[in-house]
């Protein structure tokens, strides 16, 4: 069994520290004496090695001088009279060396008398201008120039110099070779150290980069490193190649050339590693050293507080188990029977705890998180299909309406009475939220048998369900969702269930609904509509179409119905059908209907102002918009800041208006009254109209839906019942607008029942704002 010891772990840590930090304090004394030694010892190394390579640079260029002395000597002697004799010898010598790449012989006036290899071009050229020239011959002392690209050879190149009679003798020597030099002479000590040369002026000669030499690039570091006024055997410290380094430096004085040596500090931190792993090493054994004395030590503590340390987490695992009390020390006795005391009271509370975390108080039905644990355990444990079945009681808002919280409450205890008395087996029955069940359906061989579950429910509620003389019957709309096929995971499938009840409601008639991979898209639809609603007015993506609302005695234009369209960047031309309810669900109606509203009445004033009329607008009001505590002051408001007259707006509005509240809607229209607009009743006949509506709300037009409008003609009836709303209407001292006329023979028939208004495709679509004014001059001109 394996033990967790605290006590025991906070001993043998202590023991521990007793070790480690006498060895830590040692070693932040010995590491720096270690440090400074390995820095001394550098600087030493670098300091020979430049002193090395300066010697051996000085001994190159002596070594090159004595090749021009003897060619002087053997001129002065006469051994090397004409001037083939010479070139020969010259030639001679440049086989043979590496380092020289020619010679020239200059005159009194500078001029080339012979040169090796032979070069036509250069013979008789005119070199007094150059410093290996006037300075030779002025002084009488030899000369080492500073680098140069060779225009002959295009490698980088010095020349050194000695007056030869009354002339001067030139070598030109190749800086590629020197640089080799200097490199394979520095492979000795290791990639760790990088040497440079440079000239006089901080030119690179020699550098592991050879682009550098060709380039004739200075050394960064040269000012300060080789000031000029220097210490002998001075060491500084740079940062070199995006590294600290430490830089010698010694002179290469025959030729004015000066050597770098570069070594990273990363060397001596190479050389630390090893003592530091030693030191770490001995650290390691004393500790496990120390901890297997310490184990001796304190075994019989260890193995009583162990014992009970795992006692303890079964306890807390829920294993409420009495702790065994029988042990050698009083103290731990003592312990565990207090421990065991409080182990029967937590175990009593925790039951107590258990039941209101997972089931729900009134139906006493498993709740929420006791469906989400249960059904997840079932996916995991379950290879057979499980139905998840939701069914929602579809007139339970209404029962409490009419009856009043307490009468629901009852009537979902006695829900939760039946339910548990059916015993369902297979599964189990949930309360997720208000009168919203889930019935889980395990072991489930094909889907109807879902179905025939569902009937078995509806049948326990098929009964009146009494309380206090009331009998009330329950209609449900049920949706399933079947795992593995539709859902894999706890959350999608009470999702895609709660979406299959939802379209069983739209169907009616307390019909059920399997889901499908339609109504998945469809989710995923609305969702993107959602999300990309939240943008678009910041991204300008609405606009408004216009339809012309026509007077019908005089077909002229009395107003136009402003209509919103979207522009979705995506999706194209997204209709009002499929966003307006998501925009009313999410609250962003209020800001889209604002924008409608001013972008309406800034358009009919440009349209009212450049054709001299005085044509309404309407615009059409959600419930939402409706509902909103500062909607009039914001009509208000908008009307101002357009500045168009009150008379000229009218707003439209549904009956769904009238469903919650029909004294809150009558105190809307009221103040929305009290500014001067008009009021229009839209879609009259699809919702829930009743003359009580008409009879007491101040609406000024009635707007007869296109339904009514699309079968007039069809059957005699049909104009009697148009007929009898217009009249109905003018009694009510109304305006009538029909929508969806299309036909000539339609508007004649409204014409003959004294329709007042007409809307439809007959007349006109919906137009965009650039094509308002062409219209108005058509019906004008007609």
């Amino acid at each position: 069994m394996r033990r967790i010891k605290k006590l025991r772990d906070f001993i043998l840590i202590n023991n521990m520290l007793s070790i480690i930090i006498p060895l830590i304090l040692v070693g932040l004394l010995v590491t720096p004496l270690i440090y400074n030694y390995l820095v001394k010892d550098m600087q030493e190394k670098n300091t020979m090695i430049a002193a090395t390579i300066a010697q051996r640079m000085a001994d190159f260029i002596d070594e090159s001088f004595q090749v021009l002395y003897q060619i002087n000597h053997l001129l002065e002697d006469g051994t090397l009279t004409d001037g083939v004799a010479i070139e020969s010898y010259m030639n001679a010598i440049l086989e043979n060396s590496d380092s020289i790449e020619g010679f020239e012989i200059l005159d009194a006036d500078g001029m080339v008398k012979v040169n090796a290899p032979q070069n036509a071009n250069i013979l008789g050229a005119n070199r007094s201008s150059q410093p290996f020239f006037a300075e030779a011959r002025a002084t009488r002392r030899p000369f080492v120039s500073s680098s140069f690209i060779s225009q002959q050879t295009g490698q980088p190149t010095i020349t050194i110099a000695i007056p030869q009679a009354e002339g001067v003798l030139v070598a030109y020597l190749n800086l590629e070779e020197i640089s080799m030099l200097s490199l394979n002479h520095i492979k000795t000590f290791g990639d760790a150290v990088t040497v440079a040369i440079t000239d006089g002026n901080g030119v690179f000669i020699s550098n592991k980069d050879i682009n550098k030499v060709y380039q004739r690039e200075i050394e960064a570091n040269y000012q300060s490193i080789h000031p000029e006024v220097e210490i002998e055997d001075q060491i500084h410290t740079f940062t070199y190649e995006g590294k600290t380094a430490m830089v010698s430096h010694a002179d290469v004085d025959n030729a004015d050339w000066h050597v770098f040596v570069y070594e990273s500090y990363d060397s001596i931190y190479a050389a630390l590693r090893p003592f530091l792993g030693i030191m770490l090493l001995f650290t390691c054994l004393l500790v496990l050293f120390s901890r297997i004395i310490a184990r001796l030590v304190f075994k019989d503590i260890n193995h009583s507080f162990g014992e009970l340390n795992q006692q303890t987490k079964e306890i807390a695992a829920g294993d409420y188990h009495p702790i065994n009390t029988d042990n050698r020390f009083d103290e731990f006795n003592r312990l565990t029977e207090n421990f065991n005391g409080m182990v029967a009271s937590v175990k009593e509370r925790d039951e107590a705890l258990k039941v209101l975390a997972y089931y729900d108080s009134q139906t006493r039905l498993p709740n929420a998180a006791y469906l989400a644990e249960s059904l997840n355990q079932l996916i995991l444990d379950n290879r057979e299909k499980i139905a998840v079945i939701c069914f929602d009681i579809h007139n339970f808002k209404r029962i409490n309406d009419t009856f009043g919280p307490s009468f629901g409450d009852k009537i979902l205890e006695m829900m939760g009475t039946r339910l548990l008395a059916l015993k369902c087996s297979h599964g189990f029955v949930a309360r997720i939220n208000g009168s919203n069940f889930i019935r889980v359906l395990t072991d489930l061989e094909k889907p109807e048998n879902a179905v025939a579950e569902i009937e078995r429910l509806r049948s326990v509620f098929n009964r009146a369900m009494t309380f206090n003389e009331n009998n009330v019957y329950l209609r449900f709309h049920v949706g399933i969702a079947l795992y593995p096929d539709d859902a894999r995971d706890v959350e999608e499938l009470l999702q895609y269930a709660n979406t299959a009840a939802d379209m069983a409601k739209q169907r009616g008639r307390a019909q059920y609904a399997f889901f499908e991979n339609t109504m998945k898209q469809n989710l995923l639809r609305n969702m993107m509509l959602e999300n990309s609603l939240r943008s678009a007015l910041d991204n300008n993506e609405f606009f408004l179409h216009y339809q012309p609302q026509i007077d019908v005695k005089n077909k002229k234009i009395r107003g136009f119905e402003a209509l919103i369209r979207w522009d979705h960047p995506q999706l194209g031309m997204v209709s009002p059908l499929d966003f307006i309810h998501i925009a009313e669900s999410t609250g962003l109606i209020v800001p889209i209907g604002a924008w409608v509203l001013e972008t309406a009445c800034r358009q009919i004033i440009t349209i009212n102002h450049k054709m001299g009329t005085d044509i309404m607008i309407s615009v059409n009001v959600s419930p939402v918009q409706l509902s909103h505590e500062y909607f009039p002051e914001m009509v208000e408001e908008t009307l101002k800041r357009c500045g168009l007259e009150p008379e000229l707006l009218e707003l439209e509005i549904t009956e769904n208006l009238f469903i919650h509240s029909f004294e809150e809607a009558i105190k809307i229209f009221d103040r929305l009254k009290q500014i001067g607009i008009r009021m229009s009743l839209d879609d009259f006949g699809t919702g829930y109209s009743s003359l009580a509506y008409l009879k007491n709300l101040p609406i000024d037009t009635l707007k007869i839906d296109q339904a009514f409008t699309r079968d007039l003609l069809i059957k005699k009836s049909n104009e009697n019942l148009m007929e009898s709303i217009i009249m109905m209407a003018h009694t009510l001292h109304m305006d009538v607008i029909v929508e969806g006329v299309e036909e000539l023979e339609q508007l004649d028939c409204l014409k003959t029942y004294q329709c007042d208004h007409v809307q439809g495709y007959y007349f006109s679509r919906p137009i965009g704002e650039s094509q308002l004014e062409k219209l108005l001059n058509e019906l004008n001109k007609d």
